[in-house]
């Protein structure tokens, strides 16, 4: 390898590295009240809201920060047992939160995929449904779409929401990476 690529590699490196340790995320690790830990840029706010999915009432809390114009925000709700009990309850909540998703930006997905979530060594708790989804919404006032990551996951009676939310190319990949690893059920 040449000196030339050696030095270009180490200027990347050190990019990459001061934009994970830039002020712009200042990832703070927060505990949601169903015992799930995220990192979080900023001081997170929370909002509960009573929704109705599926015909039945679901209480969802969203714990959310911004960064500018980027969202990031982790949502937790107890399912009734008519949604958490069977596949087709479970599918039918996932499908409620992610199409609301899409509305709100008037996306459609660009990616699917069932995501993984480690659960707590010795725990009882069962992942029951997993879905990772990527979107593109319509542009906005500025002409730049919107980019949507979500994960969705369905352990024991509850569901779990993480999402990130920004204008294209606002969200680096190492910084996804970052928020969405750093979610985990807490032991």
């Amino acid at each position: 390898m040449t000196h030339r690529w050696r030095s270009a590699i180490a200027a990347v490196l050190a990019a990459l590295l001061v934009l994970a340790c830039s002020q712009r995320f200042e990832w703070r690790e927060v505990r949601v009240d169903a015992g799930a830990v995220a990192a979080l840029p900023g001081r997170p706010q929370s909002v509960t809201r009573d929704l109705e999915v599926g015909g039945q009432p679901v209480s969802m809390t969203m714990w959310s920060t911004g960064v500018g114009a980027t969202m990031f925000a982790v949502g937790v709700a107890r399912l009734p047992a008519a949604l958490s009990a069977e596949p087709a309850g479970r599918a039918q909540a996932i499908a409620h939160f992610r199409d609301g998703l899409l509305r709100n930006i008037g996306g459609v997905a660009t990616a699917a995929a069932p995501p993984s979530l480690a659960l707590p060594p010795g725990s009882a708790r069962r992942l029951l449904a997993a879905e990772a989804i990527e979107a593109v919404g319509r542009p906005g006032p500025d002409g730049r779409k919107p980019r949507l990551a979500a994960r969705f996951f369905i352990v024991d009676d509850q569901i779990f929401q993480v999402v990130a939310l920004g204008a294209e190319g606002e969200i680096p990949p190492e910084v996804l990476d970052t928020f969405f690893t750093s979610f985990r059920l807490a032991s």
